[in-house]
């Protein structure tokens, strides 16, 4: 692969307060070495929570043959000198889209980087599965070259606990797919247990650990967060005491309440209701549930990192553009609980590109940053429309512009109100001017009907379905016996750019 980079803001995919937060270095959960090493001296996790962490783990991957970086990964957390670099993601099928592998990837090189820099520590890379999520339709499909394919079942509770074995049906008619996808969903008897099957098949040599938080003993680290939410309503009292608002809806109570098909939000009346359901506890009922059965409960989005920071020596958290603006605006949280805060790091950002479409602009004599121009734009730099004054209509609006300008003058000095009228003339002959411009090099794209169909043909592989390449195309587009290492080879969370790989 060759590397080319570009700043964020070049790309013009970003938003404002993401393009703030890269220019904010001075703050210290900025993505930098310094601030993670004094992250990581601030940590404070205790014998007894790495020993139930390890221990929950052991069990978690009981299913599987733990490979020897894995295995060696889960003991080090017992050890004070291992902190986790960690990721999270929906349990899309088949990995979902590319960015799902560029979190993951990002996490992994964040945590093999700093273990080679700082041999005294050790760094291990982790997965956390959104296995509580009950949202099914944001993980039920998923696009690969040129076509989408979706898993239609009545799905109910969190997806973790759904029966993956219908999804055959759907991978069966895919001649792409990969082997390790039917065998994940095929042996497995919960979406939970087939993605970590998977995730452990693309990156278990990496020494990437999967988490499932849907764990009883790892909530009952959280005990008294969830009752405090739930009983006090203190996350909705911080927020509302805060001049800095939340990225996201702060409820009166932020925890759901779960059942093996059943994950639904808890509201206060007289008594403690569970929406959609006949189900309602006094408070002396619902502190009992919380404190003999904790895995009834299921964070929401900002519970769920306080749990995450709770459970694990983390001191990075590598995210999206999203998840970084939410989790900068849920450090008041942090604070009330006193739990330790990450190291925020934007995960790789990359555009991928084949052989065939290298040698389509190269062609069309494009260079990488004009890849991010909106597609009418593209196709007027390969016309040549802005450089070619026998393609525009440059050259006649400067002459009318400028015998009105001087025509303004002269008729300024017999008559001051004649002026401003021989301008506004001007302007409105302009506009007129640039409307027929506009419609003359839309003839001269239908005059040219082959350049603008590879053009379209870029601009649907970079921008497939409208949407940008790394957030609708799966891995199976693009995979090669190399290609993981090949990404990993090239990424870098903490170079702060975006990555255009050429394959």
């Amino acid at each position: 692969m060759k590397k080319e980079l570009l700043t964020f803001k070049e790309t013009g995919n970003f938003s404002k307060k993401f393009l703030e937060f890269i220019e904010h270095d001075k703050e210290s959960f900025f993505p930098n070495e310094k601030n993670i090493l004094s992250t990581l001296s601030n940590i404070n996790f205790s014998k007894y929570n790495r020993q139930a962490l390890s221990s929950e783990l052991l069990n978690q991957y009981s299913e599987l043959k733990i490979r020897g970086k894995v295995n060696e990964n889960i003991k080090s957390l017992l050890s004070e000198n291992t902190y986790t670099i960690t990721t999270g993601h929906q349990l899309n099928i088949c990995t979902g889209p590319m960015y799902v592998i560029y979190k993951i990837l990002s996490a992994i090189k964040l945590a093999h980087t700093l273990s080679k820099k700082y041999p005294e520590y050790n760094f291990v890379p982790v997965y956390w599965m959104a296995s509580e999520d009950h949202d099914f339709e944001e993980i039920q499909s998923f696009h690969t070259q040129g076509v989408t394919h979706s898993w239609d079942i009545d799905a109910k509770g969190p997806v973790g606990n759904l029966d993956p074995s219908s999804l055959l049906e759907t991978l069966n008619k895919i001649p792409s797919v990969l082997e390790i996808f039917r065998d994940a969903y095929r042996s497995s008897e919960s979406l939970s247990q087939a993605v970590r099957k998977y995730m452990d098949s693309i990156f278990g040599d990496f020494g990437l650990v999967v988490i499932d938080p849907n764990s009883k003993v790892l909530k009952e680290s959280i005990q008294d967060i969830i009752e405090d939410d739930i009983i006090n309503n203190s996350i909705e009292t911080v927020e509302n005491s805060s001049k800095d608002p939340s990225d996201v809806h702060v409820r009166k109570i932020n925890f759901f309440y779960q059942e093996s098909q059943l994950r639904e939000r808890i509201v206060k009346d007289k008594e403690y209701k569970v929406l959609s359901t006949n189900l309602s506890f006094s408070e002396d009922q619902i502190r009992n549930k919380i404190a003999a059965s904790p895995e009834s409960f299921s964070p929401n989005v900002i519970t769920r990192c306080l749990y995450q920071q709770r459970i694990l020596p983390n001191i990075c958290y590598v995210g999206g553009p999203a998840e970084i603006l939410y989790w900068l605006s849920f450090k008041k949280f942090f604070n009330h609980y006193n739990i330790d805060y990450p190291v925020l790091v934007p995960r790789d950002f990359v555009l991928l590109l084949t052989p065939k479409i290298q040698k389509i602009c190269y062609k069309l004599n494009l260079e990488t940053r004009d890849l991010f121009l909106q597609k009418n734009l593209i196709e007027n730099k390969v016309l040549g429309v802005h450089l070619d004054k026998k393609k525009n209509f440059s050259s006649e609006i400067e002459q009318i512009s400028s015998i009105l300008t001087d025509l303004s003058e002269k008729f300024g000095k017999v008559d001051t109100t004649m002026g401003p009228h021989v301008l506004a003339t001007s302007k409105n002959m302009e506009k007129k001017l640039y409307q027929i411009e506009k419609r003359f090099i839309s003839s001269l794209k239908k005059k040219n009907k082959n350049l603008m169909t590879q053009v379209s043909n870029l601009n649907n592989f970079i921008r497939p379905g409208n949407s940008i390449q790394e957030r609708k195309e799966n891995v199976m587009s693009f995979y090669s016996a190399t290609l993981i290492g090949d990404l990993y080879n090239n990424l870098d969370p903490l170079d702060l750019n975006f990555k255009v790989l050429k394959i």
